[in-house]
């Protein structure tokens, strides 16, 4: 028995000496493969990119663009219904040419008026016996160098522009709208007569004045 025994226990120590190297070599072999593991993993974790993140760019709502002001455009009626005298209507088209005249030679609208209402009431047609024509009247010894200066007296237009351009050199010569107006009617000569006799106001000069505040308060309106 006890040979039996004997045997039983190296057989036993011999089982545990057979399989003592082999579970050394697998726990060798496990370390080993966990060290792999681990290596492996890391050397995959370092050749994953790192992306960097993405830049948003700053987006801002663009502010619309100011409009652009608008002035309405507002053109200036240069006619009038009121322009009338014995009924007579001074034509549209002659009251804008007059005003244009006017501005370009430096006359008070109101005076331009006046001179026509008195001397011919509107009418663009009106001849005196002393061959005065048109509506403001312009004597026939001044139409020669009013043609020279591309002037024509006959034309409604071209008389208006001779009126006006006679009393634009009147107002600058004497400075006052009575004294220009005397001249006008009696020519420089007979004007200068006039005031040398101390008359300074005749029966024409002051209709035309009275004219002249007239239609300076309806231009006014």
């Amino acid at each position: 028995m006890a040979t039996h025994e004997t045997t039983r226990g190296a057989a036993r120590r011999k089982h545990r000496r057979n399989y003592g190297p082999v579970i050394i070599l697998a726990l060798v072999c496990a370390a080993i493969f966990t060290a792999g593991y681990c290596v492996g993993v890391r050397a995959a974790d370092k050749a994953v990119p790192t992306l960097p993140e993405p830049v948003l760019e700053s987006t801002s709502t663009p502010e619309p663009a100011d409009e652009p002001s608008v002035t309405p455009s507002t053109e200036e009626v240069l006619w009038r219904d009121d322009i009338v005298t014995d009924g007579n209507l001074l034509d549209y088209d002659l009251q804008v040419t007059m005003q244009a005249c006017c501005e370009e030679y430096g006359v008070p609208y109101a005076l331009a008026l006046a001179v026509a209402d008195v001397e011919s009431r509107f009418d663009p047609d009106a001849a005196s016996s002393t061959n005065d024509y048109g509506l403001m009247q312009i004597n026939k010894v001044n139409h020669g160098w009013l043609l020279e200066q591309g002037i024509d007296p006959m034309t409604p237009a071209g008389n208006i522009e001779a009126g006006v351009l006679f009393l634009s050199d009147y107002l600058t010569a004497y400075g006052d709208p009575e004294m220009a107006i005397m001249a006008y009617n009696c020519g420089p000569s007979g004007a200068q007569k006039l005031w040398a006799s101390g008359t300074y106001h005749t029966e024409h000069s002051i209709k035309v004045m009275d004219r002249f505040d007239y239609w300076t308060s309806i231009l006014e309106d």
